[in-house]
């Protein structure tokens, strides 16, 4: 029934006064059945004017609790979809118990618990986020930041609560203070006009740049309207404002590339187009102006140089063209070094004119270039020329991004240059595509056959009519990888199995290309192949061979390492000794070099025939290259066995060889070492014998020795001298000694022999007898050899000044400084740099390094000649050189030996050779130097023979240049002293 019902039926006076003293309360009356019989207003405005207004559950615990005549009870109610909690106050009527009279008190502490909780979620939502997040009050003044915010801010050193926007502004790092201004005004403007805010705003940061905010605002007002919190949620999207930006860029860029490659693709020629594409890379990229350059690489005798064309050019209006400029710079020159390493291996050059050497900034300074950019254009791997890209106004820097569409632009260029020029070859490539005779196949995206060549028809067999539409071996069997490859890299290589239209099977090597379109998209594939069944043979017979001599058949060093490991092993297990044979062959280079290679061979095949009829089968014998050979035994009972099995190979190799109708003799020198005495592996072993064999060599060949540790010793000695003499030329233990040339004539000195000499710390004077072959043979001959001849050249440069009379100084060359040197090109080098007359040096060469290097002599002699200086054969009469070898020569003057001059003048031989000598060299032109000279009878003889110049100790001893200043001196005094 309704409320009023409720009231005509039943009294409810006994509710009244409870009413009265609770206003606030809301107040029911049931019956018995706990339906309602009376409420309060509050009670209507809470549970509402249904009859039924508590939930069955609640009813039935009301009736429990009336009869139990309880009069508190807890009850939870869902009002208006909330469930609530209350705490109820049961009254009954003075007269019965058919009705009660029930008041509702909340309990208001757990809402408050409620509203706790909830503020905490709601904290950690906003210190979990992502945002800046602060909420102020009605004052503006900050009630709550999250992290974000106060680390965006760097606010975590104070306070902030209760501070307004400027408040906190004067505690910052000053560069946030224009966006705090900014808040105090935007937030005002969100007070009073009472609608969000929203807009993107730049802070500045301290440690330099900036964050773009995406800053949102909202004004809350209370019931009463009035101003309650103020919420600020501002969002960090630099990164997306970036990404922006460079989509924007990268759209405009992609559009550039897109315009040049459309202009240079379609047009017929490149040349029409070429300054509209300048424009657009000037235009889209933000420079001020641009020039096309063609280089030409221009050598001369004197030097080579690249010339710079200037085919295309613009700028933007207001500024001046410098095209002209570009064509006079020398990309060779010293100052742009660093440009032409970059631009001549297709690398671009991108720089800040602030940046730059000063060398590099005057290229540019006068044209007021702020950046540049150059481009090289490639074409065939040459550098073809150079797009050069000058911007003339503040502005960043070109990004890498925008370089590489630079470089795409050039790359296009280069290819629509080549394509013209390319098309001047189509029909050579027609008639290179119909006569080649590697088998060439276009296929269409189907796998079809479309076009074969002749060469395909001689490999296969098959005619064109015979296969076009067909598909071809390789596409059928579809091997492991084809498309794959083809897609990725657009190019695939292999071996495949083919069959010939005989039906005869052979093997090819096939490269297939992917051919695509402009837009990317395959049109055809283009197939290469080659027959390789006959290199597949000669590939086995390759591998049969690798680990064999070629021309013995016995096994390489490779092979060596692997069967004398094995045999070590062997003899380790059964406790048993072994040998390493090192030989040697005694005179095999003369006898190749007088005989010819074909001979030499001829005698290695006959060596390694007695070598193997010499040794047991169990015994291993091999080659290691040259007229050197190895041999392992095995099962030795001591060095006796393998001693008298060396001397049988020595008695075998004595014998005689006929070799082409000449009886040949050959000896050998072989050198021993024992296992496990002198060593327990391989190398160690063959090291010792190779030891012992230059122990043999060194003492008259010919012999056997055993590996003893003096050897190494003297290996050793012979690395610490190598050693001591590297290090003395830093340590300027070298040094330069002169002896005196007189002209025998007038006596007086006219020139000198330069000699080197080491001044060893603790062997005192070492002489060039003993480290001129070390260094030779290490290689340091070429920088002491140097040294010695820029001493030399310094010192005549400044002697000649001095005492004009002094009219030369000789110099020792090493036959290695010639081979294995640009000799010549050092010589100029070092009268240059003393500025020395080249016609006072005088350079000399033994007679047997003229001999076996003759055709680089007389190549490098030649340039020497050309410098100006004189050059003279040392030590002549020694080795065997002819006269048509010394006509060959640009030769100047003959150094008679001392081996001659000391038994002068009576030793008739000696006597002979030297008037033989002397004779022809007057009839060949050349002027001629005795050394050695020590007596006057020496001296009369040499002067009755007619010759004009003399040295040695008759004269004066090689000295320091100091002392050598002095006999100068003197000599003008004319008060030298001789020494006889």
């Amino acid at each position: 029934m309704s409320l009023p019902t409720a009231f005509d039926h039943h009294s409810t006076a006994w509710l009244q006064p409870l009413a009265a003293t609770m206003p606030e309360m809301p107040m029911l009356a049931l019956n018995r059945r706990a339906h309602c019989i009376a409420a309060s207003t509050a009670a209507q405005a809470l549970l509402g004017e249904s009859n039924g207004v508590l939930p069955k559950e609640t009813c039935q615990l009301l009736v429990q609790a009336m009869r139990e005549g309880r009069t508190e009870l807890s009850i939870t109610l869902v009002i208006h979809g909330l469930k609530r909690d209350f705490k109820c106050r049961l009254f009954y009527p003075p007269s019965d118990r058919r009705a009660i009279g029930l008041m509702l008190e909340e309990k208001e502490h757990t809402l408050a618990d409620q509203l706790v909780h909830m503020q905490s979620i709601v904290r950690s939502l906003i210190e979990m986020s992502p945002d800046l997040i602060c909420i102020k009050d009605h004052e503006n003044r900050w009630m709550m930041a999250n992290q974000q915010m106060l680390n965006t801010f760097q606010m975590d050193s104070f306070d902030f609560e209760f501070l307004n926007n400027l408040q906190i502004a004067d505690t910052l790092h000053p560069v946030f203070r224009n966006s705090f201004e900014h808040h105090e005004k935007s937030d005002q403007q969100v007070w009073q006009s009472r609608q969000a805010y929203h807009n993107e705003e730049l802070v500045h940061l301290p440690q330099g740049g900036y964050k773009t905010l995406e800053v949102n605002k909202v004004a809350y007002h209370d019931q009463k309207d009035q101003p309650s919190h103020l919420i600020t949620v501002a969002r960090d999207v630099s990164e997306q404002k970036f990404i922006e930006t460079q989509l924007q860029n990268r759209s405009a860029v992609l559009d550039t590339l897109i315009s040049c490659d459309w202009m240079l693709h379609s047009a017929e020629r490149w040349q029409s187009v070429a300054e509209n594409v300048l424009q657009q890379c000037c235009l889209s990229f933000r420079f001020s102006r641009a020039v096309l350059l063609q280089h030409e690489t221009i050598t001369t005798r004197k030097k080579t140089e690249i010339r710079s064309k200037a085919l295309f050019h613009w700028a933007i209006n207001g500024f001046h063209h410098t095209y002209q400029h570009w064509e006079k710079i020398s990309f060779l020159s010293p100052e742009l070094q660093r440009w032409y390493a970059l631009l001549s291996k297709g690398q671009p050059v991108m720089c800040d004119a602030l940046m730059l050497p000063e060398t590099e900034r005057a290229l540019l300074k006068s044209h007021d270039t702020v950046n540049l950019v150059i481009v090289p254009l490639m074409i065939d791997d040459e550098w073809w020329g150079s797009v050069v890209i000058e911007r003339c106004f503040d502005a960043d820097n070109t990004s890498s991004q925008e370089l590489g569409s630079l470089m795409a632009i050039g790359r296009t260029l280069s290819v629509a240059i080549d394509r013209e020029r390319t098309g001047k070859h189509l029909k050579l490539a027609k008639i290179a595509f119909d006569s080649t005779t590697e088998g060439i196949m276009i296929v269409n995206p189907a796998g079809e056959l479309v076009g074969i060549n002749q060469g395909y028809t001689l490999i296969t067999g098959f005619e064109e009519s015979e296969v076009l539409g067909t598909k071809p071996q390789i596409f059928r069997q579809r091997p492991r990888g084809l498309f794959g490859a083809l897609k990725r890299d657009g190019k695939w290589s292999g071996e495949i199995e083919n069959i010939r239209k005989n039906g005869d099977s052979y093997t090819e090597w096939m490269t297939i290309t992917a051919v695509r379109n402009h837009a990317n998209v395959i049109t055809n594939y283009v197939g290469v192949f080659a027959d390789i069944s006959e290199m597949k043979r000669s590939q086995k017979q390759l591998n049969s061979l690798v680990n064999h001599d070629p021309l013995t058949g016995l096994p390489n060093r490779r092979l060596i390492n692997h069967l004398f490991t094995h045999a070590i092993q062997r003899a380790n297990r059964n406790a048993q000794q072994a040998a390493v044979l090192f030989i040697d062959l005694d005179r095999f280079k003369n006898i190749n070099d007088s005989l010819g290679h074909y001979s030499g061979d001829q005698l290695l095949l006959g060596v390694t025939e007695r070598l193997r009829a010499s040794l047991r089968e169990s015994d291993i014998v091999g080659r290691l290259g040259g007229d050197e050979f190895i041999i392992l035994l095995e099962n030795l009972h001591g060095k006796s066995d393998a001693a008298q099995k060396a001397h049988d190979i020595l008695d075998a190799l004595r014998r005689e060889f006929l070799i082409d109708h000449h009886e040949i003799f050959v000896g050998a020198s072989i050198g021993i070492s024992m296992y496990p005495q002198d060593g327990q592996d391989v190398e160690s072993l063959i090291k010792a014998a190779d030891l012992a064999m230059y122990h043999v060599k060194n003492n008259g060949k010919n012999h056997v020795s055993f590996y003893d540790a003096s050897l190494s010793r003297d290996a050793v000695e012979h690395f610490q001298l190598e050693t001591e003499l590297r290090q003395a030329l830093t340590k300027n233990q070298l040094k330069m000694f002169y002896q005196a040339q007189i002209d025998l004539k007038t006596g007086m000195i006219i020139g000198a022999e330069a000699l080197i000499r080491w001044q060893h710390p603790t062997q005192g004077m070492i002489s060039p007898a003993k480290f001129i072959p070390l260094a030779e043979e290490t290689g340091l001959i070429l920088s002491i050899g140097e040294w010695a001849l820029t001493q030399a050249v310094r010192q005549a440069h400044t002697w000649h000044k001095q005492h004009p009379e002094f009219s030369k100084i000789a110099i020792n060359v090493s036959g290695v400084q010639i081979m294995k040197s640009k000799f010549a090109d050092t010589v100029y080098g070092i009268l240059m740099d003393s500025e020395c007359d080249p016609s006072i040096i005088e350079l000399e060469i033994t007679e047997s390094t003229l001999m076996q290097h003759t055709q680089h002599v007389v190549s490098t002699f030649n340039q020497l000649k050309l410098l100006g200086v004189t050059i003279a054969i040392d030590d002549f009469g020694t080795g065997y050189s002819s006269l048509s070898h010394l006509k060959r020569l640009p030769l100047d003057q003959i150094k008679i030996d001392r081996s001659f001059v000391k038994d002068l003048p009576d030793d008739k031989d000696d006597a002979a050779i030297t008037s033989a000598i002397y004779a022809m060299a007057t009839q060949l032109g050349f002027s001629v130097v005795a050394e050695g000279v020590e007596t006057e009878e020496q001296e009369k003889f040499l002067q009755k023979l007619g010759c004009q110049t003399a040295q040695g100790y008759l004269y004066a001893y090689p000295v320091n240049a100091e002392d050598f200043l002095q006999l100068l001196v003197l000599n003008n005094q004319r008060k030298i002293k001789r020494h006889a």
